[in-house]
């Protein structure tokens, strides 16, 4: 958090990482976003369940600098813990973004590397891939669940046996070879939760339909400032690309790359 800064008024949501369990028994979920008005922001915490909180939603929220976190974008909900069973009313539904104003913001704004990103200590971008390369299921062997103290599961990304990792090149790439990046998107374990088909979600998202545009929302790790996770998977038909006046990338779908 670079400047004294008490609300944001003009928070478009690009999306919300799945959820952590964190020491109290509580549930934590960040979220990002842009702002005109501050540029890219992370909020948290954000609840599990929150109507305000979908994704093209504008809000506005009171916020605090964060104690454990001083990367520029990171913003804390104010007076979260103390307000924990009221804290969907802090954040107030302003607007939602049109389909058209969803792809002309992301045009704008897509162009980033994560190269290039930590080069700059920037810690939130969107990228443009120029080419999927591959999309792919990734087991985790460590897998556990945590229960609470009423045996409730208090489950994390960390506690799904696979994770979802998807290898690219964006546009005007500074990596050497590809990014290889984990995809932490709370849809994609939404996804697992509601179906026994894995490596479905690689279809849910899009990548095996030519006539989709995908652009990844990135970020980095506070306790690893050099790497960078996929927050949010932003994906566009070629005719809602044409119809917001928006040329469409030509990805191509991931056979395309085999």
């Amino acid at each position: 958090m670079s400047q004294e800064v008490d609300r944001i008024s003009d928070l478009i949501i690009l999306g919300r990482a799945a959820p952590e369990p964190i020491r109290d028994g509580r549930h934590t979920v960040c979220l990002g976003g842009y702002s005109d008005t501050h540029g890219y922001i992370r909020l948290y915490p954000t609840q599990l369940w929150m109507d305000n909180c979908k994704r093209w939603n504008v809000v506005s929220v009171p916020v605090e600098e964060p104690a454990q976190d001083n990367r520029d974008e990171s913003y804390k909900i104010a007076g979260s813990k103390e307000d924990w069973g009221d804290l969907h009313k802090k954040i107030r539904h302003i607007d939602t973004v049109s389909k058209s104003e969803q792809i002309q913001l992301v045009d704008q704004l897509a162009g980033d590397c994560t190269i290039r990103l930590n080069e700059q200590r920037v810690s939130l971008g969107l990228v443009e891939p120029a080419e999927i390369m591959d999309v792919y299921i990734d087991e985790n062997p460590d897998s556990t669940v945590q229960m609470d103290l009423e045996m409730n599961e208090r489950k994390g990304k960390s506690d799904y046996p696979q994770d979802l990792y998807i290898k690219y090149r964006c546009e005007g790439c500074a990596a050497k070879t590809y990014h290889d990046q984990h995809t932490i998107e709370w849809g994609v374990y939404r996804y697992w939760d509601k179906h026994d088909d894995v490596n479905g979600v690689i279809d849910a998202l899009g990548f095996n339909d030519d006539n989709m545009n995908h652009y990844f929302f990135v970020g980095n790790l506070n306790h690893e400032r050099e790497a960078y996770i996929i927050i949010s998977v932003l994906r566009f038909s070629d005719e809602d690309m044409l119809d917001a006046g928006v040329t469409p990338q030509g990805q191509g779908a991931l056979s395309r790359w085999d």
